[in-house]
């Protein structure tokens, strides 16, 4: 069978193939193996592939360039012998000093003042042992795992950061509107205080103009010319009340408004803080502490476990934890049932923050990196469901609603969350918007039956 991963020859022709149809290599006979099967480990040709696709439907088949489940040709390889620093000079010698392989032009560049240089012949020779390739190839398959881990980890690293990224770009741009809210609320301020002003100082302009239209029509009624042909008490009566028209006409204009016109003085002290800030907020990397990727068959045991106080001042009974996730910055977040609170603790399990919720909770559950979920109620009575924001070492109420049915159970699924009753799962947005109603069940034995939906 080494002819499956090397070079194959039909009989009687010069094709040659890279690898061969198993089935058909058995009987002598060499095709083309167009096809491979992981779980069977073998290689069809077109006609071999049809009957074994017939009797294991679930081997799944991977076509000659498809994808990367394709093996590698296994060749020899030459280049093994090859120095890796000077890539054109075998490796003939062996370095005892510093454990090495060398070539020609490794000793006569790095190694001519080692003393113990031999060749590699006499080195096995001198060895006298076997290789123990079990215990290699263990190590091998050791270190292939941890890589293996190591790009699982690689890959949730990557989804973290897309999240961390999004939740980023979500805070800036939530900012922005923030101050521009800001902005708009202070230019709708200052115009309104404008038009007052304005209002204000037309209404004087118009009310001046009015008196001195009055001052011009009464001054006119005294004729002061006619009165010296009326009888001399009239001619007082007119004089004196001219006079007294004059001095109220000349007080008026002493008092009355020059040049009346608006400035506006900017606030110079935010103009000077808006031109001196160059960023809207910092941009920081922060590092969470590295996690083994754990594969899910694999039997987890506890190699240690540690006790940490989270009982604050306030709690009256003992904690009560029914539930516990992580943000995206690995703070804590858990739910005390006996003290109707959920609570903050930063990355040394130290309590931060408390919040009090109306009801215990009872389920909590992580739906954004720093949004959850909680659902509360006594005792089996669970009908609240609250959604809360970590925020700068905070946890902030979002907003809640009321259930119609006790709540079993929640989870989140591609952006939504789903609430089981005890006859019903519901569908509902991140914001606590009812999408629609998925399953109802009307049989009495919902509650000992499962689904799959």
């Amino acid at each position: 069978m080494a002819a499956k991963l090397g070079t194959s020859q039909i009989k009687g022709s010069d094709v040659v193939y890279d690898v061969c149809c198993s089935i058909c290599e058995d009987d002598d006979i060499y095709k083309e193996g167009r096809f491979y099967c992981k779980k069977c480990s073998k290689y069809f040709c077109d006609s071999c592939v049809l009957t074994h696709n017939k009797f294991l439907k679930d081997h799944a088949v991977t076509a000659k360039g498809e994808g990367d489940n394709w093996p590698v040709n296994k060749k020899v390889d030459d280049t093994l012998e090859l120095c890796v620093e000077h890539s054109t000079e075998r490796l003939t010698m062996f370095c005892e000093d510093h454990e090495k392989l060398l070539c020609q032009l490794c000793l006569l560049h790095n190694h001519r003042q080692c003393s113990h240089i031999v060749l590699l012949a006499d080195k096995i020779k001198s060895t006298g042992q076997c290789i123990d390739v079990a215990k290699i190839a263990k190590r091998i398959e050791e270190l292939q795992e941890r890589l293996e881990d190591v790009v699982k980890i690689g890959e949730q690293n990557m989804k973290s950061l897309q999240t961390s990224y999004e939740y980023v770009l979500d805070e800036i741009l939530k900012l922005r509107r923030q101050i521009s809210e800001t902005f708009d609320r202070l230019q709708q301020e200052t115009i309104r205080k404008l038009e007052q002003l304005h209002s204000s100082l037309k209404i004087s302009l118009e009310n001046e103009s009015k008196q001195c239209v009055e001052f011009i029509s009464k001054l006119k009624e005294y004729d002061i010319y006619c009165s010296e042909n009326i009888c001399s008490e009239r001619s007082f009566i007119i004089n004196k009340k001219c006079l007294d028209q004059a001095a109220s006409a000349d007080s008026f204009l002493r008092k009355q408004i020059k040049n009346a016109y608006i400035e506006f003085q900017h606030n110079k002290d935010l103009k000077q803080y808006l031109d001196s800030c160059t960023e809207l907020g910092n941009i920081t990397i922060h590092e969470a502490p590295q996690r083994n990727c754990v594969d899910p068959n694999r039997v987890v045991s506890v190699k240690d476990q540690s006790q940490f106080k989270v009982q604050s001042t306030t709690d009256g009974h003992v904690c009560f934890i029914t539930g516990i996730c992580e943000a995206f910055n690995g703070e804590i977040i858990i739910a005390d049932a006996n003290n109707q609170c959920v609570k903050l603790l930063d990355q040394a399990f130290n309590l931060i923050e408390q919040l009090q919720l109306p009801a215990s909770p009872h389920f909590i559950s992580k739906i954004s990196p720093n949004e959850l979920v909680v659902a509360c109620g006594q005792s089996r009575c669970v009908r609240q469901i609250h959604f809360l924001r970590v925020d700068k070492g905070r946890i902030v109420k979002r907003n809640n609603i009321e259930l119609e049915q006790d709540c079993h159970g929640m989870a989140i699924h591609q952006g939504d969350l789903f609430v089981t009753t005890s006859t019903v799962v519901w569908q509902l947005t991140m914001e606590g918007r009812l999408v629609k109603k998925l399953y109802e069940e009307k049989s009495r034995h919902f509650m000992g039956r499962v689904f799959l939906l």
